[in-house]
């Protein structure tokens, strides 16, 4: 990508992000008041799905409430290291002027999706052993 693509990739995913945090209090008010528990896997199969607790992940990283935020979900958490050295990355290379291309690491995209699934496992058999790390199926 030339230095000016770069530059407007970079202001879409900042312009991206800033509304995701302005429309996220709205988002949690609707999932906590208007359509609470509306989550089929664990209406149905009381099994939690791989993105189960996200909403309260982010919301408890936004209070810097990390342990809870890695208990909710820690894909979150994750996400937001990866955006955090995504983004000092594009800020080092677009200020010295690298004309570099954004690349994915197929590798550590792969790593994570095997963590996550791995985690989705996890939780869901912790769950036969009476521990709810969301705390939505056994109260």
């Amino acid at each position: 990508f030339s230095k000016k693509e770069q530059w407007m990739i970079f202001l879409t995913v900042n312009i991206t992000l800033l509304f995701v945090l302005l429309v996220f209090p709205l988002y949690k008010h609707l999932v906590e008041n208007v359509i609470p528990n509306q989550c089929g896997t664990v209406r149905f199969l009381h099994l939690y799905c791989p993105p189960c607790g996200g909403t309260r992940a982010f919301s408890a990283l936004l209070h810097f409430d990390i342990v809870s935020s890695i208990l909710y979900n820690p894909v979150v958490v994750v996400g937001v290291v990866i955006f955090v050295i995504y983004e000092i990355t594009m800020i080092k290379y677009l200020v010295k002027g690298v004309e570099r291309p954004l690349m994915i690491n197929i590798k550590v995209v792969t790593v994570l999706l095997i963590l996550w699934g791995v985690y989705f496992i996890a939780r869901n058999v912790l769950l036969f052993f009476g521990i709810d790390l969301i705390g939505d199926i056994i109260r």
